[in-house]
């Protein structure tokens, strides 16, 4: 909290009444950003027990897309009343981080269960070291797509963070504390 010139207290960061995104804008990114998860319930639904190789992958594309999904759904829920800023309880954190956790915690698990058994063998639907060619190859890129989505943000803010240091360098009022030659 900070205090003005009065003496009354106001917290450093305001809420924002409204989002800055347009509501169409957030409605379409929402349903484009659901087509992953969706996919992935679909294929392991109908790759259900066809992989006898790794038996947990299906389950990994059906409770992850699931999961993803659900989170998504959340997001759509309104936080406030509307006279106020718009906060989520402490409880409702809590269990949102749980949640996240969780998310975690299955990616992890699903990270061991596709790349467990690449190279994939095509073999006989009969044979023990059988998996579905699509189930399979769904299952690691949608994977190999997170690390590479990681990648890319730790790429950009490590860019961001070079060039605000730069910029720090270069102007010298934003030089702070320091004396003016």
């Amino acid at each position: 909290m900070a205090e003005d010139m009065e003496g009354i207290s106001t917290p450093l960061l305001l809420g924002t009444q409204a989002s800055p995104v347009h509501p169409v804008l957030s409605f379409l990114g929402k349903v484009v950003f659901s087509a992953l998860p969706i996919a992935s319930i679909v294929i392991g639904a109908m790759y259900l027990g066809q992989c006898p190789r790794q038996a947990l992958l299906p389950y990994y594309l059906l409770v992850g897309g699931s999961a993803l999904l659900l989170l998504l759904l959340l997001t759509c829920l309104p936080c406030g009343d509307g006279t106020e800023s718009a906060q989520l309880s402490p409880g409702a954190r809590g269990w949102r981080a749980v949640f996240l956790l969780f998310l975690f915690a299955w990616f992890i698990a699903g990270n061991v269960w596709v790349y467990s058994i690449y190279p994939l063998q095509h073999g006989n639907p009969g044979q023990p070291d059988f998996c579905a060619r699509l189930l399979y190859l769904f299952a690691f890129w949608v994977t190999t797509l997170v690390y590479i989505g990681l990648g890319a943000a730790l790429l950009v803010a490590l860019c961001i963070v070079g060039c605000l240091l730069l910029l720090r360098s270069r102007l010298p009022w934003l030089h702070r504390g320091e004396a003016d030659p």
